[in-house]
């Protein structure tokens, strides 16, 4: 069988309609119909997310190797199961007077990313939970070439990684517990002379020393950028260079 004739026999032993399907995998029902005609082919991720919700071995799927389904029985997965949803904040504006990170709720955008990926992230840079996790829009081009203007990062917020800063990491800090402005930076934290220096990749931007005067290192530092996800919508060339 063609991948196409696998996953119409994999939807149709569950018992669903192509809208049914395509409701669980939060795609359109146009998308569904065009993977079983054959007129377009799910990517790998998508494949996952597939085999996931549906029960469906991935090798099966793949491969038409091994049973149909995974673990040899209809296991479902929810999406919920698979994604993790979490809020993009902007700047400062949900930072509380103690540097809390804070959900600025659900009329703000989110983006989702698989529990997994989540799990490997937090287990590289440290610890920390999923809650601690938040996408950040960065604005500006003190930070080229690691991070764009307009970039979209992931924030790690826990606050063991705030008060045990690596030297050289990425954070977003601000210069004082009353600061309403919060940047990404590179820092290097001098306990001895009590000081926190924040660099910029750009180097036309100068160094910044900061007099850590008494304050905790979690009032000024929210939080470590521990991935870079990058649009590509603003970077097409101008008519008049085609």
């Amino acid at each position: 069988m063609e991948l196409s004739d696998r996953i119409r026999t994999i939807r149709k032993a569950r018992g669903w309609s192509q809208a049914a399907l395509a409701e669980r995998l939060k795609m359109t029902s146009l998308t569904s119909t065009r993977w079983e005609s054959g007129e377009r082919k799910p990517d790998f991720v998508a494949l996952l997310a597939f085999a996931a919700v549906t029960g469906a071995s991935i090798s099966w799927l793949e491969n038409e190797e091994g049973p149909m389904w995974a673990d040899g029985e209809h296991r479902q997965a929810s999406m919920d199961e698979i994604f993790l949803d979490r809020p993009l904040i902007v700047g400062a504006a949900t930072c509380g007077p103690g540097g809390e990170v804070q959900d600025p709720g659900p009329d703000s955008s989110r983006y989702a990313l698989r529990h997994d990926f989540a799990t490997r992230i937090l287990q590289r840079c440290g610890g920390g939970k999923e809650e601690d996790l938040f996408f950040l829009l960065c604005r500006g081009e003190s930070m080229m070439p690691t991070i764009l203007d307009k970039e979209i990062v992931l924030l790690n917020a826990a606050m063991k990684i705030r008060m045990e800063p690596k030297n050289n990491g990425i954070y977003l800090v601000r210069r004082s517990p009353e600061d309403s402005e919060a940047r990404v930076k590179r820092v290097r934290v001098d306990q001895g002379r009590g000081e926190m220096i924040l660099a910029s990749d750009n180097r036309s931007y100068p160094t910044v020393t900061v007099d850590l005067d008494g304050a905790a290192l979690h009032q000024l530092i929210l939080g470590r950028v521990v991935w870079v996800g990058r649009y590509l919508l603003d970077t097409d060339p101008p008519e008049e260079d085609w």
